[in-house]
């Protein structure tokens, strides 16, 4: 399948994205960022991928990618937008609720909900994973990593990803625009970041309705110890809350599996 072409001039023109950069293929978008901070253009600046072939997750974990998918990473100066530094650990929340929203466009059908930390899930399938990561080198950037599958059909993905996860091709049954799903995400992030300074405890309540774990059992693990529980959602520091037989615990990271 021939992929549609991008246009960089374009998002220039309808997004608050200064510089674009787009390859071909590479290992992971926010890797070659992170290796390339100095030369790339004007920030906010976007690099994407048509093919990642090394996406990483949180921790260890992996991005399953291929032809049709959208890869990129955006490079940005949280302080560009009056957010604070104590703020920043909700960046990851913050992204995935613009995700939520430019998805609706596309998806008004169906359920669009948040898993927390990092990823967007579609009628109970991951369709999005995010990525923030900053480093000592430019203290004042944050790297945001999106990897959304638009025309991949999960059908050619490994068997246990195709029980977790969807595609927007699979949930619609038509191909996308990845330019026009692209600009839709990138309206929507700068919609919600410029809102962060004076609008975070509205942000956080939209966050909370859209929760794929509220009220479910699950398990979390934070590398240290594994913990089951019934969430009960996040609280105003973006923690995740569970109810367990010893009582109310808060994790502020970890990998989440649902039991029921």
């Amino acid at each position: 399948m021939p992929l549609d072409v991008i246009n960089y001039s374009s998002l220039q023109v309808s997004t608050f994205i200064k510089s674009v950069e787009w390859l071909v293929e590479v290992d992971s978008t926010n890797t070659y960022v992170l290796q390339n901070l100095k030369s790339l253009g004007a920030s906010p600046a976007l690099v994407g991928a048509d093919l990642q072939t090394g996406g990483r997750g949180r921790g260890k974990n992996q991005w399953w990618g291929a032809e049709g998918s959208l890869t990129f990473t955006l490079l940005l100066q949280p302080n560009e937008f009056n957010i604070q530094v104590q703020h920043w650990p909700l960046m990851s929340l913050m992204v995935g609720l613009a995700v939520r929203e430019g998805l609706l466009k596309f998806l008004d059908h169906h359920q669009v909900s948040l898993k927390w930390p990092n990823d967007v899930y579609v009628d109970d399938k991951k369709i999005c994973g995010i990525l923030i990561e900053t480093t000592p080198a430019q203290r004042e950037f944050v790297v945001i990593g999106i990897g959304l599958n638009i025309n991949n059909s999960l059908q050619a993905a490994p068997l246990g990803i195709q029980e977790s996860a969807s595609s927007m091709l699979d949930l619609t049954g038509c191909l996308h625009s990845r330019e026009e799903v692209l600009t839709s995400l990138l309206q929507s992030l700068e919609d919600v970041l410029v809102r962060i300074p004076a609008h975070l405890p509205q942000l956080l309540a939209e966050w909370r309705q859209h929760c794929f774990l509220t009220g479910k059992r699950i398990s979390i693990d934070d590398s240290q110890h594994e913990v089951a529980g019934q969430c009960l959602g996040i609280d105003d520091d973006g923690g995740l809350v569970l109810q367990t037989e010893s009582g109310q615990r808060k994790f502020l990271a970890g990998s989440v599996t649902v039991l029921e």
